[in-house]
């Protein structure tokens, strides 16, 4: 009989241990995604603060050369020719560009360990 209590007592312990190693795991993946995700919002407000910092100077640049070529139009058709270019850039080589350093920013902060 006492090899079935000493049975039943790692059976219980095993158990405990179990449960406490999900515990962990559940709230390592709370922290990793609560991490990645306020980053992400970071990313994102600074994202729209600069979109906002580059509307408003392409307006003001737009205004500016229609004002020194004497037509209201060609200042606007300059800047914006100068957006479809970096756009073109950006489609070609936004492989290389955009999606695989984002990818590799993304794993790198899923995967980082906190230090206490």
């Amino acid at each position: 009989m006492p090899e079935l209590n000493r049975l039943e007592e790692i059976i219980d312990n095993l158990k405990q241990y179990l449960n406490t190693n999900l515990e962990i795991v559940k709230l390592e993946v709370i922290e990793r995604s609560s991490t990645f995700g306020s980053s992400m919002v970071g990313i994102l407000v600074v994202g729209i603060s600069v979109f906002l910092f580059v509307f408003t100077l392409s307006i003001g640049l737009g205004f500016y050369l229609s004002e020194l070529l004497g037509n209201s139009y060609s200042g606007f058709a300059i800047i914006a020719g100068c957006h479809l270019l970096l756009a073109l850039i950006l489609f070609i080589g936004r492989k290389k560009l955009i999606e695989k350093p984002l990818r590799d920013q993304i794993i790198k902060k899923l995967l980082e360990k906190q230090i206490p």
